[in-house]
């Protein structure tokens, strides 16, 4: 028995634990009288602080030898069962493996018992309860069953108060998602326990424990109704010909052209049935699809898993994740040798392009609406007088551009601009429309200024250059380049080289004096300028 404090999502709480070692001396799971006084002390311990009991039981039950009898070990699981009935902290306890006999019950007696999925409670192992009934442990299986060891049936009896699932194939599968499920269920049961007052937890202990084997004489009871019918058969879904798709498309993109032509609203209604139709023949051609590559049971099986933990808002495990990724990407891959795919992929493209045809629509109904609200603002009589009065300022400014205009006048352009922009945001709330008004990042009155900026760096540079073209190195160099042109003219063929040479010197020459670091900076901070 191992046991101590820890601090669970900031909750200090007393684990108790019954483990057994893998050494040769000792590798026996059972408890004996040491391991319940020991446990005893511990819950006592956790009572005089105040801390909550979690204890983890997987025990076949108590060892039953001559040494145990010897040192009281009947006495000892009776002293932790009185006891635990009366302490006035909050108790769990989570059946792990397997809970049997008294030796699981002296350290279970808690307000709520939880059990894993794959777990057993049981008052006599089936071996047992087999060579007790019928006098042999070959009838183990049914006593197991007459039994109702497991957690679902615990459940039912009202001896488990909740199941934590387990991944496929058992805890041990997936032993981290299995301990957040048992640090989840920990937690919210430790919230419900903690919310109760000592008084009420002690009544809740007690008739937790009270109520269990309770049964109720003389209760009518309906017979169950032994009816011999014919089953009832499955709905077939009438499903479209490739002919009859076609017809309805067609008629559906004539309704659709008639409506731009005359600019009324398009067939919306109309364009939402088509696409339901397809979505429920594309559902059923996948169903068949599926059923004759022989994946129906595994997508069956898949389904009721995912349900399970959707149902109960728990984390979806890895292992199931594996699991459907798997079995998505087998069915993208025989899909296309379906019997069926051919019409399947031609009801796929069908739904595809309703869907677009849907969305287009949509959008040239919301485009109409926009448009008649603008014309609607445009129309109104105060802001054509302000409009018209504009127009009249800038042609007397003459100026042809923005930025050439005067500074009051491009004021009152950016105010009437954002007039407008209100009141459009205002016309367009009723269609649900989130409005966002896009900014330029550049700000206009600033482009004169960085205009002269360039200028300004231009005049340097064309300044530098030159200064090196009138220094007497370059002037040295463009004499020799002179005469090595008229050598080459002559017809001297060496000349040719060296006039390569020189240009190549020259060119460098001004390209160091303009990449100076001075000018580079210069350039380098305008063009930051001017991207922000």
């Amino acid at each position: 028995m191992v046991g101590g404090t820890c601090l669970l999502v900031n909750k200090r709480v007393e684990i108790l634990k019954r483990i057994f070692s893998v050494t040769l001396e000792c590798q026996n799971p059972m408890g004996n009288t040491y391991s319940y006084r020991k446990a005893l002390r511990m819950m006592y311990y956790a009572d005089h602080h105040g801390f909550p009991i979690v204890t983890f039981i997987d025990t076949p039950g108590a060892y039953a030898d001559l040494k145990s009898e010897e040192l009281g070990q009947g006495e000892a699981i009776a002293h932790n069962l009185r006891t635990m009935f009366g302490l006035k902290v909050p108790i769990v306890s989570i059946v792990i493996g397997e809970g049997g006999s008294g030796g699981a019950l002296a350290i279970g007696c808690a307000n709520k018992l939880l059990m894993l999925e794959n777990a057993v409670f049981y008052v006599a192992s089936p071996e047992a309860c087999a060579a007790i009934l019928w006098k042999s442990a070959k009838a183990s299986p049914k006593a197991a069953e007459k039994l109702r060891i497991t957690a679902p049936e615990s459940c039912k009896l009202q001896i488990c108060d909740g199941i934590i699932p387990e991944p496929p194939g058992g805890a041990h599968a997936g032993a981290t998602w299995t301990s957040q499920e048992i640090k989840a269920a920990i937690n919210e049961t430790m919230d419900e326990l903690t919310a109760m007052d000592t008084e009420e937890l002690l009544k809740h202990r007690m008739h937790k424990f009270r109520k269990l084997g309770g049964f109720q004489e003389g209760v009518p009871i309906d017979p169950k109704k032994k009816v011999n019918m014919k089953k009832k058969e499955e709905q077939t879904v009438p499903r479209s010909s490739k002919a009859e798709l076609e017809g309805e498309i067609e008629k559906l993109k004539q309704q659709i052209l008639k409506a731009k032509e005359s600019s009324t609203k398009p067939p919306e209604v109309a364009l939402k049935n088509m696409i339901e139709k397809l979505k429920e023949e594309a559902y059923h051609e996948y169903s068949e699809a599926i059923r004759a590559m022989g994946l129906k049971d595994r997508l069956e099986m898949l389904r009721e898993e995912v349900s399970k933990v959707n149902s109960k808002d728990r984390l979806m495990n890895p292992v199931l994740m594996d699991k459907i990724e798997k079995l998505k990407h087998e069915l993208n891959q025989s899909l296309s040798a379906a019997p069926n795919y051919t019409i399947l992929k031609y009801k796929l493209d069908m739904l595809k392009e309703v869907s677009t045809a849907k969305s287009l629509s949509k959008a040239a109904t919301m485009k109409q609406e926009v448009n008649k609200k603008l014309s609607e603002i445009m129309g109104r009589p105060e802001i054509k007088e302000k409009l018209e009065a504009l127009e009249a300022e800038v042609q007397s400014s003459g100026s042809s551009s923005f930025i050439d205009l005067d500074e009051g006048v491009k004021d009152k352009i950016l105010k009437l601009k954002s007039e407008i922009e209100l009141e459009m945001i205002s016309a367009l709330e009723p269609l649900s429309l989130e409005v966002v008004v896009v900014k330029s990042n550049a700000n206009p009155t600033s482009l004169s200024v960085f205009k002269n900026k360039v200028d300004n760096l231009n005049e340097e540079i064309n300044k530098t250059i030159e200064e090196v073209v009138n220094s007497s190195e370059l002037k040295n160099m463009m004499e020799l380049l002179k005469l090595e042109k008229a050598k080459a003219e002559a017809g001297n063929v060496e000349s040719e080289s060296k006039i390569e040479a020189l240009q190549q010197q020259i060119k460098q020459r001004i390209s160091e004096v303009i990449s100076s670091s001075e000018l580079k900076e210069k350039h380098q901070e305008l063009k930051a300028e001017i991207s922000e």
